[in-house]
């Protein structure tokens, strides 16, 4: 990234906090509510990584399978999962899909911003890196508000 791409180092300042974010709400669950079938805590946090792992490809025949641990495990929200990752298991996976991200940041430039991700033609660079910055924040928001209706603090905002 050279310095005349002023654009691209405000888009990595509003996405490396995000993360960061998602990554603290592994860190600050309760081993109670994190198994717990009904709240659906590491779900959310499972789901936006994958969701990251899915856009930041680099190539569009790029495989894309969604990791299950060897367990009963599904990203989807809506189907049912007998088992959980462990925290462990997830900060590694939340790390691995950095490496990802930040490879897809890598390649940028203010001039190529709005160049079609591999993906879908009609949606730009741009659009993939402000979707999943939205799309961390509405899980982000979902587990806080998981956690604070089970009266426990909040992850801070960053």
């Amino acid at each position: 990234m050279s310095m005349s791409d002023k654009m691209l180092a405000v888009l990595r300042r509003q996405y490396d906090p995000t993360v960061e974010m998602l990554k603290n709400l592994i860190e600050v669950c309760p081993d109670d509510l994190w198994m717990d079938v009904e709240q659906k805590y590491w779900r959310h946090i499972f789901h936006a990584t994958t969701s990251m792992k899915f856009w930041f490809r680099q190539h569009k025949d790029e495989e894309f399978v969604i990791p299950d641990f060897g367990k009963d495990i599904v990203e989807d929200l809506d189907k049912e999962c007998s088992d959980h990752p462990t925290k462990e298991e997830l900060v590694k996976y939340l790390e691995d899909i950095l490496s990802v991200a930040r490879s897809f940041f890598d390649e940028l430039t203010d001039d190529r911003l709005l160049e079609p991700c591999v993906l879908y033609e009609e949606i730009t660079k741009t659009d993939v890196i402000l979707m999943q910055i939205r799309h961390v924040q509405h899980h982000v928001g979902y587990c806080n508000s998981i956690l604070s209706s089970n009266h426990l603090e909040a992850a801070k905002w960053l």
